[in-house]
């Protein structure tokens, strides 16, 4: 993702400021592997409390192959994140985002466990300030639909606390319902994974999240339809 390919051809005249648009920073890929790595070790906690059931979003025998994780390799070079904030439902962020600013909100819906709430709070945190920054950057590495990217920058810092007490209900895996990414993932998670294995989870998440991008625009579109009938 930040890389170009060689051109076979020169650019054209007059494109003698044309370069590489590099969208993953070096600091954002170090997030997104701390961010990672971060989630799986709250899997790994949350199923050591709770062992046989299911945990975000996981069955329970991807969490016994996953473990206790503090820092993986298989965290670190993915371009997208691993865990999800229901980037994708627009109607949730605006209620939650409409409670979270309300006066009277001293208290979540449902009662987090700390540890949810403190990884939430770090989530919430990187993606509020991609949103500030590069909406491209936001929808390429957690998914995020636009509307949700828009709700996000305009949310001042100070509400962000109350948000992720919020949001900690809802934390859980990306591409859950895919077991081959996660059985993968926890395979290079107990093995020290080579290059190739690397390539190749990243390659699949990156596919899981073009088809859930394809997936979710062509539900839109049925919505607009449906709407203008």
């Amino acid at each position: 993702m930040g890389y170009q390919a060689p051109l076979a051809l020169p650019p054209p005249a007059g494109t003698a400021h044309w370069g590489e648009d590099v969208l993953f920073s070096g600091r954002l890929m170090a997030e997104l592997a701390r961010l990672n790595s971060a989630f799986l070790a709250l899997a790994g906690e949350l199923h050591a409390l709770r062992p046989g059931m299911p945990v975000l979003g996981l069955p329970a025998h991807i969490l016994a192959q996953l473990g206790r994780v503090t820092g993986t390799p298989a965290a670190a070079g993915l371009p997208y994140a691993i865990y999800d904030l229901k980037l994708r439902d627009e109607r949730f962020w605006r209620i939650e985002t409409a409670a979270a600013s309300a006066v009277n909100d001293s208290q979540p819906p449902v009662t987090a466990d700390r540890r949810t709430v403190r990884f939430a709070g770090q989530a919430l945190t990187l993606a509020w300030h991609l949103a500030q920054v590069d909406p491209r950057v936001t929808r390429l590495s957690l998914g995020m639909e636009t509307g949700i990217q828009e709700i996000l920058a305009s949310l001042p810092v100070g509400s962000l606390d109350a948000m992720a007490l919020r949001l900690a209900p809802a934390v859980s895996a990306r591409f859950c319902t895919r077991e081959r990414f996660w059985s993968l993932l926890a395979g290079a998670v107990r093995f020290p994974p080579g290059e190739w294995e690397l390539e190749r989870l990243r390659l699949l998440g990156l596919q899981l999240q073009g088809a859930e991008s394809a997936r979710a625009q062509l539900l839109h579109r049925r919505l607009r339809r449906s709407t203008q009938a």
